[in-house]
């Protein structure tokens, strides 16, 4: 099995891929230099660097073209970067055809991108949102030799303009006659002497109570820690859209090479397809970084079911 083959069509698909063992390596866009009198065009090259996310994406890139299991691919793929660091511990290179080689200096593995090398990104599709492409298509076409309608001067409802000033006319005598009734009330109400007379007996002061007293509390314990080395398992949104044809596609897509992944409708125009993430709670943004790169979305999050 041509494992070097693989790391190859990976990194063109991908921009990333992490070898256990080698290091993560990234497909890394160099801006064009000017020297004077030519502008050169942009390049791409491949770096190694030393973390990396763990997962059977790889194994399971493998499995799908070869048509074995994920184990086996798997365990191919921990041959293949055992026998690569012995060479490059002897001073040998590591050649991934078409692209460069691996090469260990200073005990740190590199690698050398081919001068050959050539990457062309893959083009962005332009997408309309769904309601505006069904208005679109139930818009009626008017041909273009029928001159537009011109608007008619509305006729002024004699009738509604009558009823509209009557109704005015009466809720403003309503609020004039409440207005004077209750004028005439307070008018006719008798004065009440509210001042005490010599015999009035005044009320005794209620007894002061101690509200400084100390009373007998129960200490909270504290929450128990968070183990942040526990491995838990974190649902990340790797696509949210309002496409339905386009995120069922890639949902039957991903599913198919074996993705452990869900598809979440809340509502007719909000789709969104989750992937299931076994890690520590302090890697969470390493794994979000790791599938923004898998997957192409750049704003993925990890997921929060609300009640």
């Amino acid at each position: 099995m041509d494992i070097a083959k693989y790391i190859g069509q990976y990194i063109l698909k991908n921009n990333f891929c992490y070898i256990h063992g080698l290091g993560n390596m990234e497909l890394v866009k160099r801006p064009s230099m000017h020297d004077g009198k030519l502008l050169s065009a942009p390049t791409y090259e491949v770096i190694v660097t030393s973390g990396g996310s763990i997962d059977d994406s790889f194994a399971n890139f493998i499995a799908t073209n070869e048509q074995i299991s994920i184990s086996k691919a798997a365990n191919s793929l921990r041959e293949f970067s055992i026998n690569a660091r012995k060479e490059l511990q002897v001073g040998k290179e590591v050649p991934i055809p078409g692209m460069g080689k691996f090469y260990e200096e200073g005990g740190k593995v590199k690698f050398s991108t081919d001068a050959s090398f050539r990457f062309t990104p893959e083009g962005m599709p332009a997408l309309k949102n769904s309601r505006q492409l069904e208005e679109q298509k139930n818009a009626p076409v008017r041909p273009a030799s029928y001159p537009a309608p011109v608007a008619k001067p509305s006729a002024v409802n004699w009738t509604t303009v009558g009823i509209a000033v009557i109704l005015l006319v009466l809720v403003a005598a309503g609020g004039f006659g409440f207005y004077y009734y209750k004028k005439q009330q307070q008018q006719n109400t008798p004065v009440v002497d509210t001042l005490p007379k010599k015999d009035t007996v005044v009320p005794v002061a209620a007894p002061v109570v101690d509200t400084m007293a100390k009373h007998d509390t129960i200490a909270t314990p504290p929450p128990p820690p968070v183990d942040t080395n526990a491995i838990n398992t974190f649902k990340m949104v790797i696509m949210d859209t309002t496409n339905k044809a386009y995120v069922m596609k890639r949902y039957r897509q991903l599913k198919i090479t074996g993705y452990k992944i869900e598809m979440l409708t809340k509502d007719s125009l909000d789709f969104k397809i989750l992937a299931e993430v076994n890690c520590r709670f302090a890697d969470t943004l390493h794994a979000k970084d790791s599938l923004r790169r898998l997957f192409g979305y750049k704003q993925t999050t990890v997921y929060h079911e609300t009640k």
